[in-house]
């Protein structure tokens, strides 16, 4: 017989009630047995809402492994963290699809708020844990034009291969060349009448359906049997622009989908080939592993140009460094000014999610430079201080292509439980984040302007 677990989040330096339980350092707990239920009480001394959101994790997990638990339930002792509550409370609900209340309660309502924002997140999830063979670029179309169609004040557009040969957009081509089942694709939504008059907030994902490494074959080791998270960027994207949308952003917005499948036959990108991006850059594809930088950059040219945004973010799973350099659960954010840095920092400690921030560095600028054509997609530092700039270098190479502030988020840590320990207990693939920091911290961004 399952049992239902409720956890009592109490404030610190208050007894807690039951028998102690050992836990990780930062956690206290104790446990209460009853017929058919366990309570714990539990209180953290965490500096940080994400840590908090771990430290629980553990707790969960290994209340899971002794016991067999069915059912969660969440309560909250006065004084207790009312952000810590509202993090576990959106875990639960975009989980398991509602809070599950302890069986003595009636059920509580979860605030509309919160039951949007979790079907978002569990959508967001979804998209990014999808098979690569349905989740191609031609379903991110369709699913962008059926969006756009039911929902007032939204237009949306599909530009195919014939067009985007036209434009120019040769990056975005030779990365997707070899697939058919998911072939290039630019997808484009807008809200608010974007206008010089009204410049938009623009949001920019990298949406590779899948990355084999292209003939540079990514090795096993390079997580190619999960790869399918590869547009994650795409898919963060398009939930963002949804939420804002849903929420009255109040400024115009643009979401530029750049989609394909980075695959070999024939027509596959060389390793050596020198392309003409659409902004006129040279750029020699020195690895056609590091493909990601390369469909945003057309994406961004071609979009800033037509739209003219006040600013830029971009979300990518673009490097494996931001894995080997920050950890499993950091987002590596780049360029982000001092506003929107701090909208950033506020929202992810409310939200119990984990962002660092980075500025402009002219070498990290000049590492992108190449002797054969004007760019290079694999950038390098000079000697020893090569190792370790990836996510730093690959967030640089993107700048080169709008002229608009750029914010580049690299969300490859982030987005899917590589540890297996991710702080909402997803257990592995995907994981929502930073979703629900983002949404937070861009209305709250805009609404300071």
């Amino acid at each position: 017989m399952s049992l239902t677990l409720t956890l009592r989040l109490c404030p610190p330096g208050v007894p807690l009630k039951g028998e102690p339980l050992k836990t990780v350092e930062g956690l206290t707990a104790a446990l209460v047995a009853r017929p058919g239920a366990l309570r714990v009480d539990v209180a953290t001394t965490a500096a940080t809402t994400a840590e908090a959101r771990w430290l629980v994790r553990q707790l969960v997990d290994a209340l899971r492994a002794a016991f067999p638990v069915g059912a969660l339930g969440l309560r909250c002792a006065r004084g207790a963290s009312r952000a810590l509550a509202r993090a576990l409370t959106l875990d639960l609900a975009s989980l398991h699809g509602a809070l599950r209340p302890p069986p003595e309660r009636p059920a509580p309502a979860l605030p509309d708020d919160l039951a949007a924002l979790a079907a978002l997140e569990a959508s967001y999830r979804a998209w990014v844990d999808e098979d690569a063979a349905t989740r191609t670029s031609l379903k991110i179309a369709e699913d962008v034009l059926a969006y756009a169609a039911a929902t007032e004040g939204v237009e949306a557009q599909v530009l195919d291969a014939d067009a985007l040969a036209a434009l120019g957009m040769n990056l975005l081509l030779a990365v997707g060349g070899a697939s058919e089942a998911s072939p290039p694709r630019l997808i484009v939504a807008t809200y608010g009448d974007p206008s010089p008059d009204a410049p938009p907030l623009m949001l920019v994902g990298k949406g590779i359906t899948f990355d084999s490494g292209g003939v540079n074959v990514k090795p096993y080791e390079g997580f190619v049997s999960m790869m399918r998270n590869d547009m994650g960027g795409a898919a963060l994207a398009w939930h963002l622009f949804r939420g804002l949308v849903a929420a009255d952003f109040p400024a115009p917005l643009v979401v530029v989908l750049p989609a394909c499948e980075n695959l070999i036959d024939a027509r596959a990108v060389r390793p050596g080939s020198v392309i003409k991006s659409h902004r006129g850059l040279t750029v020699r594809v020195d690895h056609t592993d590091a493909e990601g930088r390369l469909i945003l950059a057309d994406a961004l040219s071609w979009a800033s140009a037509k739209y003219g945004p006040s600013e830029v973010v971009t979300f990518a799973t673009l490097t494996t460094a931001a894995l080997n350099a920050y950890g499993p659960f950091a987002t590596p954010v780049h360029f982000a000014p001092p506003a929107l840095e701090r909208a950033l920092a506020r929202a992810a400690e409310e939200e119990g999610e984990d962002l660092h921030f980075f500025p402009y560095r002219a070498w990290h600028h000049e590492a992108n430079r190449d002797h054969t054509a004007q760019l290079k997609n694999t950038a390098r530092l000079n000697g020893n201080a090569s190792a370790g700039a990836g996510s730093r270098n690959a967030a640089h190479f993107l700048r080169f292509f709008t002229d608009s502030p750029l914010t580049h988020l690299d969300i490859f840590a982030s987005t899917w439980d590589w540890s297996g320990q991710a702080p909402a207990g997803t257990r592995h693939g995907a994981t929502g984040a930073p979703l629900r920091t983002l949404l937070r911290a861009l209305m709250a961004y805009e609404l300071g302007r």
